[in-house]
């Protein structure tokens, strides 16, 4: 039955896709410091924007087929973020903004969300969210400072999801280990399911420091900042500031600027802070480090796109739910509740390679391999690995079509072929996604 709603939206979509018109490249050499938190010297006072993005998704659904929950839905077959259904059409999100220069050294940015996502609806609510309010001044000396609520530098796809990301989804890593969500505890005890809540968006309260200089055909471009480490929550439960840090240098051809620059950029960064947990078992509540590194290369040429990054965490890893069931789920002899699970003194690596090719204007064809080795201090590891193939058209008038098809499988090495958690991984469905979206 999946398989055939899965084939069906492919038809159509597929049709959609060659009903659209011309298009425009994806962008992958941008400098995100620069285009997020700065505005031209020509910058009006005040720019009115947004986005909707409507959303189809088949996450592939299944039951799982051994463990306490045996039988019962598998979570990673549902359609987040509150995975009722493994296939769901729905308005992610619906972003408003206003932004713009106040004074020729002073510049600010507004945005609110809305939608089915981890932001405006994690708890099952449907809230209008802000999710950026920040002051940009540049200082006498040349430098930007950056106050308030906004993104903070750090890994290339997080800095360009959604838009104008090319992918409807994340990789493996960057959902589990950068996509921070905030647990109240461990997930140890077997009668609380330990739900998440709002997510942090990869935004946070605090300062930036940051500029690019140019040289000729080069630019780098540095980010330092200190935030509070909470993300959306706007509180900060210990006394720990976050510490970010980034480099980036670039390779800049032609006069592209914005989103549509070509170049080659090689970059990385670094995150530090620390946060508070409790012990399901005990009631203990200790502060951990959370440590998030990586780097990579971004090129972008008129007709090629290729991205290569890997990511580090140390700390505070997103380890999944109890059987891999739904959150809340008790299992089948009734002794226990499934939950969220965190690993607060493990890590994890990741690492992805994307690439593009322009068909036919504005016509891209994608695809990515990602991989995540997910607690890999103790004999439960895993190892996700996901095959992403995908179209995305990008059009002058602001509508935007991505359709992807993805190819997930796991495995924990550490394990018995015949164990459960092999049997669940190896029973890992394949997901379609869709998206349409509209620049305004």
């Amino acid at each position: 039955m999946q398989e055939v709603q899965v084939k069906r939206a492919g038809r159509v979509l597929a049709g959609l896709v060659l009903a659209l018109l011309l298009g425009v490249s994806p962008a992958a050499a941008v400098n995100w410091l620069m285009l997020q938190g700065a505005e031209p010297a020509d910058a009006d006072w005040l720019r009115l924007g947004g986005f909707v993005q409507l959303e189809y998704h088949n996450a592939g659904g299944g039951q799982l087929p051994a463990g306490p929950f045996a039988g019962q839905p598998l979570a990673a077959g549902q359609v987040g973020p509150l995975q009722r259904s493994s296939v769901a059409t729905e308005l992610r999100k619906l972003q408003l903004a206003a932004r713009g220069r106040l004074h020729p050294s002073l510049n600010y940015s507004l945005k609110t969300i809305s939608g089915d996502n981890g932001a405006s609806r994690i708890d099952g609510g449907n809230r209008l969210r802000l999710i950026e309010a920040s002051l940009t001044w540049r200082l006498p000396l040349g430098p930007y400072l950056r106050l308030g609520l906004f993104k903070p530098p750090g890994a290339e796809e997080i800095s360009g999801f959604s838009p104008p990301n090319q992918y409807v989804n994340l990789t493996n890593g960057a959902n589990l280990l950068l996509q921070e969500r905030f647990f109240r505890e461990d997930g140890s005890d077997p009668q609380f399911a330990n739900e998440p809540g709002i997510c942090g968006c990869c935004r946070d309260l605090g300062l930036l420091l940051f500029d690019a200089q140019r040289l000729a055909d080069w630019e780098w471009s540095y980010g330092a900042a200190l935030t509070q480490g909470y993300g959306l929550r706007l509180n900060d439960p210990n006394d720990h500031p976050d510490l970010y840090l980034y480099l980036a240098l670039e390779r800049l051809w032609g006069e592209r600027k914005g989103m549509q620059r070509l170049g080659w950029k090689l970059f990385g960064w670094w995150q530090e802070g620390r946060r508070d947990l409790t012990d399901g078992l005990t009631g203990r509540t200790q502060d951990y480090r959370r440590c998030r590194f990586g780097g990579g290369t971004a090129l972008q040429t008129d007709r090629l796109r290729l991205v290569a990054e890997i990511i580090k965490a140390k700390g505070m890893i997103e380890f999944g739910t109890d059987g891999s069931a739904l959150a809340g789920s008790r299992s089948n002899d009734g002794r226990w509740v499934a939950s969220y699970n965190v690993l607060p003194r493990d890590q994890a690596l990741a690492w992805s390679l994307d690439a593009g090719w322009r068909l036919w204007r504005g016509l891209w064809l994608d695809g990515r391999y990602d991989r995540l080795d997910l607690a890999t201090e103790i004999t439960g590891e895993r190892e996700l690995r996901t095959w992403t193939a995908g179209l995305s058209w990008r059009m002058p008038s602001g509508l935007q079509l991505k359709c992807n098809y993805e190819w997930r499988e796991g495995r924990a090495p550490h394990q018995p072929r015949q164990s459960a958690v092999n049997q669940i991984l190896a029973e890992l469905p394949n997901r379609l996604s869709c998206q349409l979206l509209y620049l305004f």
